[in-house]
């Protein structure tokens, strides 16, 4: 006798064999990205996934006699029981005929289990489903899948090429659509990475895949800071992963493009070098990147993501994901977090004035997907702000308050009010006056966009090229004779006069009142001076194009190797070595 589904099962499979969607779940990416409802260039935000549980229950639509699904039982080669069992439909609504009705039964407990343990990244739960799992490419597309997530790409390809190859697996539908997506992250990855080398922590705790052997000189800095962070974060957030983290890092941002859901128009408008996603964090090499990056601030940033997933089952929203990663991205080198910088806090200034913040809507499914890195950055100080008082007013405990609350299922606004002591709608108007009184009047600053090199650039900085010296550097200045004094003095620089070009500087800032304290010009002018070994001259003028761009490792360095013996500079120095390492 042929089983029949429970009343639950029945309205599963009712909306499978009708080719319904069914709710997909949430996930994790930051860019800084999350996968819940994550920049600066880290990503921690949700990404559109792989179709989810409820869709895996049973995908195969019904079809009339001679329809697509009618010929799996003609397809080559081995028959998948599941797949049989859902194309043998009778007229009746729900009857699944044949004697493998029962494994569809089995198959719907064992998917939505994979499912689950999958999403939370639970990689032990999801293999035993899959061991449970009857033979066959609905299984295979499972295994795949876990394959990914344990980074074994080339098996994640195999068993996923195999299953849509098969035949068996529906025409449409999520199964279908989930072996695709991975498939093809399966294959990007191996793009992404290429001939990859490996290392690993001395701890045995991080092990990082470089896809160029050029950026292995990092590793030492990583594993150091990672160290820090793993134990300050064990005590604070009370979790620490019982396997190695691994990082992947790239030589091409275009390459986020083609191992997770973003696109490249993603990566370039945010500005995204970071994200985590798959239980594992994928960055960019600072080395790509015309200024650098806090690239260590950002390694940090992603393992909070990596911890918030494990601490809730990857629950939390993009907002929290995003907002603590912020906030304790500098745990590392400080106990207590750091305050907004100067061009954050200027854009929330100007956004609580206009009353123009980014919604909790706006931020989901990422901020790597947001317009701007304008919008991108304010996202950002918003939500550090914003868990940033909580911290303040209620301290560790009330940010595990939080975290468990969301790990338990409730929502994470109700979850930050029970957190806080009050309503969500009090909490978010307190936080607006507090962060007004902090920003109101406060000196900003412009915000310092990432920039990628494109890979002419890449080649003429490997060469040696000072890239800051191509193009036209003063077009800023107008078209007198200031802009044309800085222009000959590029050129002389370039040829190598330095003597000469630090004179035709000069005439530019004498030409031209409103051009005396530029700071292109400044930062020229003072590295010139202590090439030519004129420091006193140089720290008045590094220190100016410092105030302008307090992010450029290259003014800090400047800075250190004149002025080494002091703390400030010190800590320059410490900051440009984090940057450009």
């Amino acid at each position: 006798m042929t089983s029949r589904p429970s009343l639950r099962r029945c309205l599963a499979l009712a909306l499978a064999l009708a080719g319904c969607d069914s709710v997909r779940p949430r996930g994790h990416v930051a860019g800084d990205m999350a996968d819940a409802p994550g920049p600066s260039g880290h990503d921690a935000s949700a990404m559109p996934e792989a179709p989810g549980p409820e869709e895996h229950v049973l995908s195969a639509r019904a079809e009339a006699p001679g329809g697509a699904l009618s010929n799996l039982a003609d397809v080559t080669g081995p028959k998948d029981p599941v797949l049989l069992a859902s194309a043998q439909t009778t007229g009746a609504p729900l009857a699944l005929a044949g004697p493998d009705a029962s494994d569809v039964d089995a198959w719907s407990d064992l998917a939505e289990r994979f499912d689950g343990a999958i999403n939370a990244w639970d990689l032990a739960d999801a293999a035993d489903a899959v061991a449970a799992m009857p033979p066959g490419s609905a299984r295979d597309v499972k295994a795949g899948v876990l394959a990914f997530h344990r980074a074994a790409y080339p098996e994640s390809e195999s068993l996923l090429a195999g299953a849509v190859a098969s035949g068996q697996l529906p025409p449409a539908g999520s199964l279908r659509e989930e072996a695709q997506h991975y498939l093809d992250l399966a294959r990007g990855a191996q793009r992404a990475l290429g001939p990859a080398t490996r290392l690993t922590s001395p701890d045995g705790q991080v092990e990082v895949v470089f896809a160029n052997a050029k950026d292995e000189l990092i590793a030492p800095y990583l594993f150091a800071a990672m160290a820090e962070a793993r134990q300050a974060f064990a005590a604070d957030l009370g979790i620490e992963p019982d396997h190695p983290v691994r990082f992947e890092i790239l030589d091409d941002a275009v390459k986020l493009a083609l191992v997770s859901p973003l696109t490249r128009e993603n990566v370039y408008t945010t500005g995204t070098v970071g994200i985590t996603k798959y239980r594992r964090i994928v960055m960019v090499s600072p080395r790509v990147m015309l200024y650098g990056y806090g690239w260590i601030d950002t390694a940090v940033h992603e393992y909070v993501h990596y911890l918030v997933t494990l601490k809730t089952r990857n629950r939390a929203p993009v907002w929290l994901q995003e907002g603590l990663a912020k906030l304790l991205e500098t745990r590392w080198r400080s106990r207590e977090p750091l305050p907004l910088e100067p061009p954050a806090r200027k854009l929330l200034a100007k956004a609580l004035a206009a009353d123009d913040l980014v919604t909790f809507a706006e931020m989901y499914p990422s901020l790597a997907m947001l317009p701007s890195q304008e919008r991108a950055a304010l996202a950002y100080a918003q939500v550090q702000t914003m868990l940033g008082v909580l911290h303040e007013e209620r301290g560790g405990a009330g940010i595990d308050e939080l975290l468990r609350r969301v790990a338990a299922g409730e929502d994470a606004e109700a979850a930050l009010a029970s957190a806080w002591g009050d309503s969500f709608e009090r909490f978010d108007a307190h936080w607006r006056d507090v962060m007004k009184k902090r920003t109101a009047g406060k000196p900003g600053g412009a915000l310092r966009k990432l920039q990628f090199l494109a890979p002419e650039q890449q080649a003429a900085a490997e060469a040696g090229e000072d890239l800051s010296l191509l193009g036209d550097v003063f077009s800023h200045l107008g078209g007198g004779a200031a802009r044309q004094h800085a222009r000959l003095g590029v050129l002389l620089t370039l040829r190598g006069h330095l003597g000469a070009a630090a004179k035709q500087y000069e005439k530019a800032r004498a030409s031209d009142a409103r051009v005396r304290d530029d700071a292109k010009l400044a930062r020229r002018l003072g590295e010139l001076y202590l090439q030519l070994g004129k420091a006193a001259r140089a720290v008045p003028l590094l220190r100016r194009a410092g105030e302008d761009d307090p992010e450029q490792p290259n003014l800090a360095a400047a800075e250190g190797a004149r002025c080494d013996s002091s703390a400030t500079s010190r800590a320059l120095a410490s900051r440009s070595l984090e940057r450009c390492a």
